[in-house]
């Protein structure tokens, strides 16, 4: 596979132009992104008091899919302690979940947990384990998807001229240019529409791959770590094969 950056939004998303690449390999890299690759979340949470219209097990599941942050420097075996105590009326958020460990915490604090009652209080201590989301999906860190790489024409001429005035700005880059992953639906529902304005049609070893980090690692980082483990996990099965 060949890869080419294409667009970013800012680190936490990524698209690229990818080459020499069939459907079976770029599917198991979007595999290896969302699923593979490891991501600390709440594991366990122990309910001290809680007097709130929220039973604990509901909460729990809740509290398990706030986004955590993520520190490569920590042991696989690293247990983090993040403590909650808050009393009503109001809506508590991540803001009061104070961490034991200034490099694993929420990732934003205004997370709602639950709107609090009138002398209702909720304390609990909650435990963030390293993980990975193909054995719970709570430790998913990125989401990946890809399509085709778009091939097209547009003809000169006042109908094509009307059709681009009525993008967004959004949809071309700095010189002006469409890009693909922007701008590949509408343009070819405009040329299924008005075939005599262009041609349009995709490349069978050519795919634009999006991937979007949920933590605070860059979404660029992200794929360098599941490339990582497609190389690991081949050169396991040629080692048997062998």
């Amino acid at each position: 596979m060949q890869f080419e950056l294409v667009e970013t939004v800012g680190d936490s998303k990524a698209i690229y132009h990818v080459k020499k690449a069939s459907v079976a390999g770029i599917n198991a890299l979007r595999r290896a992104v969302i699923s593979r690759i490891p991501s600390f979340a709440i594991d366990q949470v122990d309910f001290y008091e809680n007097n709130s219209s929220l039973f604990n097990e509901y909460l729990a599941n809740r509290i398990g899919l706030i986004p955590m942050t993520f520190d490569e420097n920590s042991a696989d075996d690293a247990r983090i302690s993040l403590s909650f105590n808050a009393t009503g009326p109001g809506i508590v958020t991540t803001k009061d979940l104070v961490s034991t460990d200034a490099a694993i915490m929420p990732l934003n604090e205004d997370f709602p947990i639950m709107d609090l009652g009138e002398n209702q209080h909720l304390r609990f201590e909650a435990w963030a384990v390293k993980g990975i989301a193909q054995k719970h999906a709570k430790f998913q860190c990125a989401i990946a998807s890809y399509c085709y790489y778009p091939k097209y024409t547009l003809k000169k001429g006042p109908k094509v001229k009307e059709f681009l005035d009525s993008l967004p700005r959004s949809f071309f880059d700095a010189k002006g240019e469409l890009k693909p992953f922007s701008a590949v639906d509408v343009v070819e529902e405009f040329i299924v529409k008005n075939p005599e304005q262009g041609e349009f049609k995709y490349k069978d070893d050519e795919f634009l791959f999006m991937i979007e980090s949920f933590n605070n690692v860059p979404a660029v980082t992200h794929l360098k770590t599941a490339l990582a483990v497609l190389k690991s996990e081949a050169a396991e099965t040629l080692k048997q094969v062998k």
